[in-house]
């Protein structure tokens, strides 16, 4: 039914409702809640499209409390409904108009006193308990609806409601009413775009340093000469028939993950997706051809798929390198590489697939165009042709025979299809293990790939061969999708685990060591090179990545930063490496400049690759800290299955409701966050083209990337990434705009000439330590303020305050970057930039020291003024611990070490005097005051002398109760 039928109908029972009621109407204003419902409320929202069983009445909270109605759609609460006992109208209950019918909820509070301000509140406690955004106040005759979740930067006082009037009155805004509170309105989102439009304000600026000076680029150089062959010889493809030394050295036979912390070892992990089938088997990338081919011979069709470049054509060749060298020798492998075979633009594949076949079979078996083999393969045609109408003419005349046998061989090997099954087929019958293996299928176009499952069916119940098809997981998702990958019974579907990269890395520097005289390549690198002069440069970059990759410290940070980005994608990981290799060069990469390299591009108008998480939506300047506060939930809020198996879509976008962000707003997030690879969406595949163009659907899943998680734990803080994202972060105030754009223009121009905008490596150092990231600091801490979400908010709601006792560690470290009022001045430059390197190196430790201070004295405003003075249980212990721990939550560490809490303990909490010795903390902790302490968090997987410390989650009621006040943060 047409919507205006729907509304049209309705204003006819609604006035029908209110002639029925007429000589009732002013018992309304002094009914009871029972039968004001039973009289009118009931009726309203029946024409307004709830169903009964959707009012669910006396809905009960978690205070114990029970609401009136909640309206519920698809069992997802939408509307609080409260009844007032006693009604007055702004004026007449019934024939005056009224001049307006927007109103803020403290006027609201105002006209109607007492009774409205306390139903209001008690509605405001609803919302914020069942997590629904607004609230419509009835005693059954006048109607208005309120947003009681504010918007972020507003108190519910200020927020603006709607007043539709007196239903018995001439003037009742029937169209707007049912505008807004019909349920096809309130599910469509309308009640919720309208509201939100008439509260919201946009800021009357916008400002974008890119907009100013264009995007950032990074400084060219002479480029090493041999670099690109470096990277194209040893980290792109290893598994050309003349690179079976490297092939041999460098195959990854595992994806254990130990380098990598908990949460990252987690999200790394490599598992079977979800839109594989139940039965998917999880391979190592290491496991033998026996594990794949079956010995008994019979025939079946088996899909390897995995991520973009996690070794399906390494594995497929090292199975066959192992047939050949370690299996019988009746195993015959046939491999069909259609990489420079096909395109999007060829269709059919049965020509091609056939044709790939007979040439590999022919090259492999000449023979088998010999006679014999012929007869072999055609024996029952031959037998047919014997006994058939020229069996009396064969009889008197051999030769008669011989020249129709050769027709007929002739004729039947012509036809290259059956030519092909037959043969295969006769291997078969000789008791060889026949093994084809179709690679690249998804270089060809959707029905190319089609007919190749299709041809692969056909081939192994033909002859009794054993086909393998590689493919993508995308491509598996995206023929899946189409319905015509279904996977039949008798198939075997396989989920190849990517290598882990650290290995990878590890094994490739050690050939170049060890193998490079004995390569195959060296012959060509000769004829091509100075053979002394391009080993000499590889061997200089093996050392550089040793440097870089291998170090315990900044090294680790780097490899699980681009193994992060890479996720499982080893291509990928080659060209991360490749493109940071360039523009840092030989000299041991530092941490910030990998992280300038992934944010700025040699190339103007390059994406960048990690990205500036705090673009509000469309520029709105009430969600700068949306994403984040999504991420966050991701990451800390959930349990551990449901961080590893993902969430529904109408959860994120119901824990973002809390903060007054609009559902459009996080529905856009998300599918930002799905692109922009921070949020992966379970249903399809991590690397898919689906991601680019990726669009929000219900039924979703999702959960937060390993990308997501570095960002978090790693490169949010870094003074680097703060200072770059600047240029296209956008500003809302004038002033904070100015303070930024001068800090840039000042920075710049010591890099050189700040007209063409470039970054140079050594600028890196300068970029740091700038006051560029402090200028982007306090514009965010200014921001969050706007966004903050009340304590009560806060409190009712454990994934909320997880989430946002993360976010407020983050905030605090911003806090602590700006109050570092360090001076950008030129003195310092010209120090920097002309001193040798040992005095500028002297420089920057001056400098740090200087900010160790500042934070210091920031961290100890953490302290109670009553701190020094209280035990608990007869214990210094407990409080140093409990304050060490807190502190070190604010810099970012989630789990501390005995020794760590002791450093903390004696760097920010005692004096000289009073310094503690780890052995006595250790002890401590490990004794038993400590393991029933009811904030204290202690991992259970941990071996007891290795014991790591956190807080739980509703730490700080017991700091309020120690220390009789709230942290501050």
């Amino acid at each position: 039914m047409p919507l205006t039928s729907n509304k049209e109908t309705a204003s006819k029972k609604i006035r029908s409702l209110a002639e029925n009621y007429e000589a009732k109407k002013l018992e309304v204003h002094t009914a009871n809640e029972a039968n004001t419902r039973l009289i009118l409320i009931d009726e309203v929202l029946k024409i307004l499209g709830w169903k009964t069983e959707e009012f669910n009445p006396e809905s009960h909270t978690s205070s114990n409390g029970y609401i009136d109605y909640l309206l519920k759609h698809d069992n997802t609460p939408k509307l609080v409904v409260e009844a007032k006992k006693i009604g007055i109208t702004f004026a007449s209950p019934i024939n005056k108009k009224l001049s307006n019918h927007e109103y803020t909820v403290s006027y609201f509070k105002q006209a109607f006193k007492k009774s409205l301000t306390e139903t209001i509140q008690q509605a405001t406690d609803y919302c914020t308990d069942k997590r629904v955004t607004h609230a419509v106040l009835t005693n059954g005759a006048e109607w208005f609806v309120l947003q009681l979740i504010p918007k972020p930067g507003k108190t519910i006082d200020g927020m603006k409601g709607i007043y539709f009037g007196n239903i018995f009155s001439g003037h009742f805004y029937f169209d707007l009413f049912y505008d807004l509170l019909s349920k096809e309105n309130v599910v469509s989102g309308n009640l919720e775009s309208y509201i939100s439009e008439i509260n919201y304000a946009p800021s009357p600026i916008c400002k974008i340093l890119r907009s100013d000076y264009g995007s950032l680029t990074w400084r060219k150089y002479n480029q090493e000469k041999h670099l690109d062959e470096f990277y194209k010889n040893f980290f792109d493809e290893i598994i050309n028939s003349n690179q079976q030394k490297m092939l041999e050295h460098c195959f990854v036979s595992d994806s254990k993950l130990e380098q990598y912390k908990g949460d990252l070892k987690r999200l790394l992990k490599d598992t079977a997706p979800s839109y594989l089938p139940s039965d998917t088997e999880d391979l190592e990338p290491g496991e033998s051809a026996a594990t794949i081919i079956d010995d008994k011979g019979t025939g079946k069709v088996i899909l390897i798929t995995g991520s973009v470049g996690c070794g399906k054509t390494t594995l497929v060749r090292k199975v066959l390198y192992e047939t050949r060298r370690y299996h019988k020798s009746n195993t015959v492998p046939i491999i069909v590489d259609l990489i420079n075979d096909v395109s999007k633009n060829i269709k059919i594949a049965s020509g091609i697939i056939f044709k790939r076949i007979n040439e590999t079979f022919l090259e492999k078996f000449p023979e088998i165009h010999n006679y014999e083999e012929l007869k072999s393969t055609y024996t029952a045609e031959i037998n047919a042709l014997k006994n058939g109408p020229y069996k009396e003419v064969f009889s008197t005349d051999r030769s008669k025979y011989i020249e129709k046998e050769a027709e007929l061989l002739e004729g039947l090997k012509s036809n290259i299809e059956d030519f092909v099954i037959k043969s295969l087929k006769n291997q078969k019958k000789k008791k060889n293990n026949v093994i084809l293996i179709i690679d690249n299928v998804d270089r060809a176009s959707e029905d190319f790939q089609e007919e190749t499952y299709i041809l692969a069916h056909r081939i192994s119940k033909e002859s009794g061969a054993t086909v393998i098809i590689t493919m993508r997981e995308f491509t598996y998702f995206k023929n899946k999708d189409k319905g015509w990958l279904d996977v039949r019974s008798g198939d075997r579907v396989i989920h190849l685990k990517a290598p882990d990269f650290n290995k990878m890395i590890s094994k490739r520097i050690k050939y170049i060591e060890n193998h490079f005289d004995d390569d195959h390549r060296v012959k060509e690198w000769r004829q091509n090179h100075s053979l002394i002069d391009f080993k000499t440069s590889c061997l200089r970059y093996t050392t550089t990545l040793k440097k870089s990759l291998q170090d315990k410290i900044s090294g680790q940070r780097t490899l699980e930063t681009l193994s992060c980005i890479s996720w499982h994608n080893i291509r990928l990981f080659h060209v991360l490496l490749r493109k940071v290799h360039k523009q840092l060069g030989e000299k041991k990469w530092k941490f910030e400049e990998v992280i300038s390299t992934l944010m700025i591009s040699q190339e103007n108008g390059e994406s960048a690759i990690l990205p500036n998480i705090f673009i509000p939506n469309q520029n709105v300047n009430q969600s700068y800290f949306l994403k984040i506060r999504i991420l966050y939930l991701l990451n800390y809020s959930l349990k551990q299955s449901e961080r590893t198996h993902g969430i529904p879509l109408n959860r994120i976008v119901n824990f973002s409701k809390m903060y007054g962000y609009r559902s459009n707003w996080s529905a856009s997030a998300i599918e930002d966050c799905v692109k922009l690879r921070l949020i992966e969406c379970v249903e399809i595949p991590a690397d898919g083209d689906d991601i680019v163009n990726f669009n929000i659907n219900e039924g979703e899943t999702f959960r937060i990337s390993p990308l997501g998680a570095i960002l978090l734990q790693e490169i949010l803080k870094e003074k680097t990434y703060l200072s770059l994202i600047s240029t296209d972060l956008p500003f809302h105030d004038e002033e904070s705009f100015n303070n930024v754009k001068k800090e840039y223009e000042e920075l710049f121009s010591y890099m050189g000439d700040n007209n063409k905008n470039e970054i140079l490596r050594d600028g890196i150092d300068l970029l740091k330590n700038s006051q560029l990231s402090n200028a982007v600091c306090s514009y965010l801490s200014k921001q969050f303020k706007r966004e903050e979400i009340t304590s009560s908010l806060e409190n009712v709601d454990s994934e909320i305050k997880s989430a946002e006792d993360k976010l407020k560690s983050f905030i605090y470290s911003l806090k602590g970057n700006y109050k570092n009022n360090h001076s950008f001045n030129e003195k310092y430059i010209q120090t920097t930039m002309s001193f040798n390197d040992d005095d500028r190196i002297s420089a920057f430790e001056n400098i740090h020291e200087s900010n160790e201070l500042d934070n210091q004295e920031l961290i100890r405003e953490l302290i109670p003024n009553n701190f020094y003075n209280i035990k608990i249980d007869n214990s210094e212990y407990i409080t140093l611990v409990f304050a060490a721990i807190v502190i070190r939550s604010l810099q970012g560490f989630e789990y501390s070490k005995g020794i760590e809490i002791t450093s903390t303990i004696n760097n920010f909490i005692v004096d000289e005097t009073n310094k503690k010795e780890p052995t006595n903390v250790s002890r401590a902790l490990r004794s038993s005051k400590f393991s029933s302490l009811p904030w204290l968090l202690i991992r259970k997987d941990m071996h007891p002398k290795f014991s790591m410390f956190s807080l739980k989650a509703d730490w700080k009621l017991h700091w309020e109760k120690y220390f009789n006040e709230t942290p501050k943060l």
